[in-house]
Order: C-alpha cells, then structure tokens, then sequence
C-alpha cells in the first residue's frame, strides 16, 4: 500500500456537522452533547465548558450545574486520558475498555500499590466522602498520607533514569480507583472536578451488552464495542478503523471489528445508521460511498452517519462558518489522521512544544487559520488573514466568550 493521502476538506466540513458544531446539529443541552460524542476529552478542567458550549446551546452556568449534579462525569474511561462522559455512559464503557489498561495496571503493581493496598485506599476515600461529600484531591491524597498509603514524592514516577519515590505513588491510586469504578468526578471546585463516590452512578448492565457482561472476555463485549464505535462514528466521522483505535486505545483490529459490526447493525433508536465511505479514486477532493464490506483495516476506508452527504449538501455553508474551539477540542485531538483540518505547521502552531499541550483552536472553511492561547493572545496561520477573516475570527471569539462568562 503506498502512502496515505491527505484527507478532503470535506471530511472536514463533515467532521464539524458530525460533531454537532452547526446549529441544526447542535444539541440542545450539555449533558446531549456529550452525549451525542460518547465522550470529550477533559484533560484541561478549563477547556470543558469551551469544548461542551461548542456543541449545544446554553452558558457556562449549565455546564458547571450538568457536573454538579453528576450527569456528568470526568474519569479515565480509555486510553490513559481523562474525559467526560455522561453518567449513563460512565460505567459501561469503563469496563468495555478497561482491558487495554492491563500493561499499565502490572506496572503499577511493580512500583509498589499492591490490590492490598488500593482496597484500604478504596475504603478510607469512601469513608471520608460519605462523611464529607464530594472531596477535592489534595484532601483525599491528605487522607490517604495520614493513613501511611501515599507518598509525598512527584506524582510521576520518572522514566528518564531518574530516582524513583518511595512509597505508594498517589497517581497511581486515583487513577486505579477510578478504572475500577470505586471513584469519579463530578461537581465543580476551583479549577478542577470534586471525587465522587461512582457506586451511585448506573451500572454498566445499563448499557450496551451489559446484561451480559461488557468486559473483555464476556459474551456482551463484542455488543458494547460495535456500540462503542456507532456512537464514535456517529459523533466524529467521517473516521477509520486507525482514527478509532487511537481514541479508544483499542487495537487496530477490534476497532476495524467493531466499526463493520456497527454498520451492519444498521440504524438503533432514533439515530441514523452508518454508512462506510472513501475519497473519490478519481482524484477530486470529494467523498464517495461505498457498500462493500472492508476485509482489513485500511485508513482510507471511512466511516460516518448514512445521511452525510444530504447533510453536507443542506450545511455547507454553516458547516465552512468559523468557529472558536477549545484547547484539546474533539475537533482535533478526536482523530488519529487530522489532515483534512491541517497539515504539520498547524500542528506545530497548535502545539509548539510538542508536548501535549494544546491551543484553543481557530477553524474557517474546515481548515486551521489560528490559535488563541491564552497568555499570548491570537495567533493567525496566515501572515495576512483577510478583513473577512479577521472579522468573523473576532466575532466567534467574542460570542463564545460571552457564553463562557455567563
């Protein structure tokens, strides 16, 4: 196979409709548009309400009482990033996808937190929420070091050769107890999301092939990942197979399996059903369908909702509007290939440092054309954006600004 094209810019401006960054797409509240995207990536506690406003109507005030009230939850449901995914969805797709953890789990076990100790860990954050309510994590970590379980060493156990801390390292025990479903986040604090007890939320035999069993192994996994996959091809395609294991951590093979699974499900509930796509042999930028079935996982085979191009047809236009996206925005960070919406130098504009921190996002026409950080002010792909640009930039800044502040 030679090397992989560039995708069209109308995968882009298909991506933005998916994503529910349109008004007839645009869901009519925080915890539907979460919803909607099966989960957003909330590793910046600032970005979250950015990135949910984004897609849904509503301020600043409904994302913040969306988390108060636990209908939704931050966590590490997959690939070892945080997220925020609705309550219902919390538990289910935890356990779906809590095998690709394993690797990192024995690790944890060699630098010292034994089962032994996450369950007493497990038990004194339980006592202290139920006797407190939701908890910050300075004060669990605090709890937990007057009992003699967590170190006061980094939380990052060096991997440059370095010395390594003594002692359990407290990292280690949030997140572990957060995988296995003992805790999660939810309301609002100063700058980040209070520890909640997650026995209260709905137990994975709620979702997809729960009833059966979701984790790896039981007869109701292969049910939750194609769900898993409907749900992500739905709210983010056009994607492949390669776009999905990225996001989920999944290999490449079970997120090919689930992604034909899913399309041969046909349509659930109210939804559309998915549709499997590629870029048109004959070289014009555009996408086509396809019907057949892919035997092998292949980044050029594409998957999205089946009324894709009535939509692209019907939105075009609000669809190449520009838009103000948050740091980290599913836009971007949702995909392994992100080469409809840029190329390496907006790579490098959105993280110069190569170091996973990324710019809030400026996109016009499905294409990257600036950054905002926020100690820096804007910063434009193009040295000379035109009046045109500079206007809406200003205006979409402006109006998701307001939204933010209210």
């Amino acid at each position: 196979m030679g090397a992989q094209s560039p995708l069209p810019r109308e995968a882009s401006l298909v991506r933005i409709i998916s994503q529910g960054l349109i008004r007839p797409t645009r869901a009519p509240g925080p915890v539907e548009a979460v919803s909607s995207l099966l989960a957003v990536q909330g590793q910046q506690v600032g970005a979250i309400p950015h990135a949910i406003l984004s897609r849904c109507d509503g301020a600043g005030s409904d994302v913040a009482a969306a988390f108060n009230q636990s209908a939704l939850i931050r966590s590490w449901p997959m690939r070892g990033t945080v997220h925020v995914t609705t309550r219902a969805d919390h538990h289910w797709l935890r356990e779906a996808l809590v095998h690709r953890y394993g690797a990192w789990i024995d690790s944890t076990r060699r630098a010292g937190t034994s089962d032994e100790a996450l369950d007493r860990a497990a038990r004194l954050a339980l006592d202290l929420i139920a006797s407190e309510g939701p908890v910050t994590r300075a004060r669990l970590i605090g709890a937990w070091g007057e009992a003699g379980l967590a170190s006061s060493s980094p939380e990052w156990i060096p991997s440059g050769g370095g010395p390594r801390p003594e002692g359990i390292n407290r990292r280690h025990l949030i997140v572990r107890l957060h995988l296995s479903g003992v805790l999660a986040q939810g309301p609002v604090g100063a700058n980040e999301h209070l520890i909640v007890d997650a026995s209260a939320l709905p137990a994975s035999s709620t979702g997809a092939g729960g009833a059966e069993g979701v984790r790896h192994g039981q007869p109701g996994h292969r049910q939750a990942l194609a769900e898993i996959a409907r749900r992500y091809a739905l709210g983010h395609g056009p994607v492949s197979a390669h776009d999905l294991a990225r996001w989920t951590g999944l290999a490449v093979g079970a997120a090919h399996g689930a992604l034909e699974d899913a399309v041969e499900s046909g349509a659930v509930g109210g939804a559309p059903a998915l549709a499997r796509l590629g870029v048109d042999p004959r070289g014009r930028g555009r996408l086509v369908d396809r019907a057949q079935a892919v035997r092998r996982p292949d980044p050029q085979a594409l998957y999205a909702r089946a009324d894709w191009a009535d939509l692209l047809a019907d939105h075009r236009r609000a669809a190449s509007a520009t838009f103000f996206l948050a740091s980290f925005d599913e836009l971007h960070v949702g995909y392994r290939d992100r080469s409809c919406l840029t190329d390496e130098a907006g790579e490098l504009l959105i993280c110069p440092a190569r170091n996973g921190m990324f710019r809030p996002l400026l996109v016009d026409s499905g294409r990257l054309v600036g950054v905002r950080p926020v100690a820096e002010g804007l910063i434009m792909a193009a040295p000379a954006p035109s009046a045109r640009l500079q206007r809406d930039v200003a205006s979409a800044i402006a109006r998701m600004e307001a939204r933010l502040r209210r």
